[in-house]
């Protein structure tokens, strides 16, 4: 989720239902793909080039978002997987509203952007960590 990468992850539903071990095998290869493609973005040297990074990461996101969720996770872990899809989509809200805020020089948006991706960010994280998506978990695929 550097200043800009808001490091995000998801995963989601449909189909037959994988075991716990082809859950976690198969979301942690597509995050693990998304994720060398996200810290490869670096970070920006500058305000101007924040929103032209914030685009770029939410590409590689909305991919990522979409692989993951074409997964089908076991039921027991279907709640934990379902709360961690809805704090990734308040961290591409708070990337968006990074960017909005980069492009119009607002401080105090860009301030309120980074705390509100931050925060989706580690409550997605912390999601991954109980689903045993390590890959998926920003702060240990760094």
């Amino acid at each position: 989720m550097g200043v800009l990468v808001l490091s995000v992850t998801a995963c989601g539903g449909g189909g037959g239902r994988l075991s716990k071990e082809d859950f976690q095998s198969q979301a942690n290869a597509i995050c693990a793909k998304y994720e060398k493609q996200l810290r490869a973005l670096g970070s920006p040297s500058s305000i101007d080039e924040l929103p032209d990074l914030v685009d770029q990461a939410l590409e590689i996101l909305n991919k990522e978002v979409a692989e993951v969720a074409a997964l089908n996770p076991p039921e027991e872990l279907q709640s934990d997987f379902d709360k961690m899809l809805a704090a990734t989509n308040k961290t591409k809200e708070a990337a968006d509203d990074l960017s909005t805020a980069a492009k119009a020089g607002d401080q105090a948006g860009l301030q309120k952007a980074l705390e509100e991706g931050n925060a989706a960010s580690k409550e997605a994280d912390a999601f991954a960590t109980n689903l045993g998506l390590t890959e998926c978990n920003s702060t240990s695929a760094q």
